[in-house]
């Protein structure tokens, strides 16, 4: 209680029952004590002026939770606070992709067959002596793409390769629509790294642009997987866990060692389903005597348990092929078989075309292609296609690697889900994917010298193999 100044009335002790009656009735019994106690200037002006909001702010004191309750209360309002944002966040996004799905079938369901010109109207084309805007050297899938994209946009495009569409690299992936899983794992291990405390700007800057190159690719995939359903599906890959504790540890990461046992994999790949705004179909977990169902082939008496993820999965020599037809399409001029012999320069020196040799015809002669700029998008092949333009003493620029894949019988994989390993022997990832009736096994990196006819190494071979 606040003293208040002496007045006419003091001391003057309050009779009990004059104390009671001003307390509530839930008042605790310690506060009721206080009744028989003398209270001090407690005439009737000043009990009218102190009297009750005293006994009014005792009692609210010793009603008030102890401060354990008070912040179980407050992390409880918190959780559920957490929860209702998180349930909405999903449900919100779950309506968003319905949406988008619908639109998706709208578009497919509007779109008008074209019909395509034929290759030997395409050559006619471009010896007519038309100067086109933009000449794209190569046909695989940037080439392609670019044909497609600056035809879109208005230009006129000529388009040539030496062999046929995806008769490169663009046919030999590992038939994936990656939306960049291991990048994203990279980029966290790396930002939560000691050496990130000495430069955290620089570390940070760094993340962004691995983040904004992986957000990328989610919406290129989701694109690729909604908008070309004849082209594209979802596969499941399994990670199997064969130890509760993994050492060395994935990525170098210490605290990943501890992945299998605290369910660390299996957050993240649902924060991978989240960051696709669960566009992909949901991850999830596998038990060990589920897995001896799906892979009887394994040993599956270590196996603790699977956790399964969602990518997509498409043949890319066939979708690198519908994009150069997309571009045809469209108007663009497209031609294989058709190969760059020369560049052709203008009196300023700058480059004004190429002469170009149909393939497909042993008596053909070169025939010159007018065109305002040119494109070599030649891929790991693109260093010998500047030395059409700039010399043979060209500088590389390209610092070429070659990957290796098998392709085993079918029963090495599960029709229906595929499988990655992540603790080879390099350290690198190892998918077995179903493809085309059999099983895709893949792949390696090494360093090596691009050629369009590359004969795979028999070391490499028997490294999967062993695998």
């Amino acid at each position: 209680f606040s003293v208040p100044s002496p007045g006419p009335h003091w001391p003057c002790p309050l009779p009990p029952g004059r104390l009671n009656a001003m307390i509530r009735p839930k008042a605790s019994s310690a506060l009721r004590s206080l009744a028989s106690r003398p209270l001090i200037g407690c005439g009737p002006a000043a009990v009218a002026r102190h009297g009750f909001a005293a006994t009014t702010a005792t009692a609210a004191a010793a009603d008030a939770p102890p401060p354990r309750r008070r912040t179980r209360r407050l992390l409880g309002r918190a959780a559920l606070a957490a929860a209702i944002g998180g349930a909405g966040t999903v449900l919100a996004t779950s309506y968003k992709s319905k949406k988008r799905r619908q639109l998706v079938e709208e578009k497919i369901a509007s779109v008008v067959e074209q019909p395509v010109p034929t290759r030997a109207e395409n050559l006619k084309r471009m010896q007519s002596g038309e100067c086109f805007d933009i000449l794209v050297v190569g046909g695989g899938a940037t080439g392609a793409g670019v044909a497609l994209e600056a035809q879109l946009r208005g230009l006129s495009v000529a388009c040539v390769e030496q062999e046929d569409f995806a008769s490169g690299a663009s046919s030999k992936s590992t038939k994936l629509l990656w939306a960049g899983s291991r990048y994203l794992v990279k980029g966290l291990v790396k930002l939560g790294s000691l050496s990130s405390l000495l430069s955290p700007a620089a570390a940070w800057e760094e993340f962004m642009g691995t983040w904004h190159m992986v957000m990328g690719c989610f919406r290129e995939r989701t694109y690729m997987l909604e908008m070309n359903p004849h082209l594209t599906h979802w596969v499941p890959i399994a990670v199997p866990l064969v130890k509760w504790v993994i050492w060395p540890p994935p990525f170098d990461y210490p605290p990943a060692a501890l992945g299998p046992c605290t369910g660390m994999f299996v957050a993240f790949f649902k924060f991978y389903d989240f960051l696709s705004g669960f566009s992909a179909p949901s991850s999830y977990v596998m038990s060990s005597w589920r897995a001896k169902e799906t892979f009887p082939q394994m040993d599956t008496k270590r196996m603790k348990y699977i956790s399964v993820f969602y990518e997509g999965a498409h043949n890319d020599s066939r979708t690198n092929l519908s994009i150069a037809m997309s571009a045809a399409a469209r108007g663009a001029c497209m031609a294989n078989y058709a190969e760059v012999t020369k560049i052709l320069f203008d009196s300023e020196g700058a480059a004004c075309g190429a002469e170009v040799l149909d393939k497909a015809d042993p008596a053909a002669e070169p025939f010159q292609v007018k065109a305002k700029q040119i494109i070599y998008a030649g891929g790991p092949f693109t260093d010998g296609l500047r030395e059409l333009s700039e010399g043979k003493e060209t500088k590389p620029v390209v610092n070429g690697s070659g990957g290796t894949h098998i392709v085993l019988p079918s029963y090495y994989c599960p029709r229906q889900i595929g499988m990655v390993d992540m603790m080879t022997s390099r350290g690198s990832f190892l998918f077995f994917l179903p493809w085309e009736g059999y099983t895709l096994v893949g792949t390696t990196d090494v360093k090596t010298k691009p050629d369009l006819h590359h004969e795979v190494p028999e070391d490499e071979i028997q490294y999967l193999i062993n695998e």
